[in-house]
């Protein structure tokens, strides 16, 4: 009896290892990393915080910022003739943070790794729950290449979650739609991404809003939709006043105008959700874009 309780005992702090250790795959990715893979060796860990981003990737520290994250493991691997392969794992506060960041890269999306991936020359970044990777190597080989997708995959499997897309996401209206122009932020600053809107924060959008960008494509001109959503219908009523105001004050009157270019704007507020189209060729365009986000809105969300 006594020695089925040693034994009971043994299988179950087993078991709490086993199960500490997947956790540990699942919330720290680093931990997964190799010491040495095909003989590309570390040569330098190092971590990034929010103070210090900018001693890493001065220039594109804004973006990761602006979504928040609470640190970046950065490692170096190395081997005599061949390029330096790094790797980056910013850990991202939610899994919509993750996309927001990959939203913004350039690229075709695929579904290789994580949950959307894109590969290039040197090259692979992918998001998967809150976690936003970035492989690549100073040039490609032929080995680095290979080292480049096992490291992906290593990455990959030891982060158990998918994460989910945002809500507001699924907003958009699916017909002509550009599903690699779709861009998802909370910052002021990435409302110009598709196009200039303003220097200024017109749509009062900040950490408890959320944006979409998107472009959709008919007869060789892109129109621009932008959907907000913000805590309250008098948030996204604000919001509108103010946007009228600075943007151009005739669409208090009218809720699609023709600017200077021939191109049609248009507005149109749906509860605590603002939505405005740009660079319409025509009124009828404009406004089947905006009756469209309307009731994909009222559909998924409600009146």
């Amino acid at each position: 009896m006594k020695q089925t309780r040693i034994l009971s005992r043994a299988f179950i702090l087993m078991m709490i290892s086993v199960v500490n250790i997947s956790a540990q795959t699942t919330d720290d990715p680093s931990k997964s990393l190799p010491e040495e893979i095909n003989n590309w060796k570390i040569s330098e860990d190092r971590i990034f915080n929010n103070e210090t981003l900018y001693n890493y990737i001065d220039g594109g520290a804004e973006l990761f910022l602006s979504f928040g994250f609470s640190k970046v493991f950065n490692r170096i691997y190395s081997h005599d003739g061949q390029p330096d392969i790094l790797v980056d794992i910013f850990y991202m506060n939610t899994s919509y943070d993750a996309f927001g960041v990959f939203s913004f890269s350039s690229g075709k999306v695929e579904n290789k790794f994580g949950v959307q991936s894109q590969v290039s020359t040197g090259a692979i970044i992918f998001w998967k729950n809150n976690f936003y990777i970035s492989i690549t190597s100073t040039s490609e080989t032929e080995q680095s290449k290979n080292i480049l997708n096992k490291i992906a995959e290593i990455l990959d499997s030891s982060i158990q979650d998918k994460g989910e897309l945002p809500e507001i996401i699924k907003l958009l209206p699916e017909k002509s739609l550009d599903k690699e122009s779709v861009k998802y932020f909370r910052n002021y600053v990435w409302q110009n991404s598709h196009m200039f809107i303003s220097n200024e924060n017109i749509l009062n959008i900040n950490q408890n809003t959320q944006a979409v960008l998107a472009q959709y494509s008919e007869k060789n001109n892109k129109s621009i939709l932008i959907i907000i959503k913000y805590l309250s219908s008098a948030d996204a009523t604000n919001a509108n006043e103010k946007f009228i105001l600075n943007y151009n004050p005739k669409l208090k009157k009218n809720s699609t105008l023709k600017d200077k270019k021939g191109k049609w704007t248009g507005i149109m507020v749906i509860n605590n959700f603002f939505v405005g189209v740009f660079n319409s060729r025509t009124k009828n365009e404009a406004q089947g874009l905006l009756n469209a986000s309307k009731a994909v809105i009222e559909n998924k969300v409600g009146n």
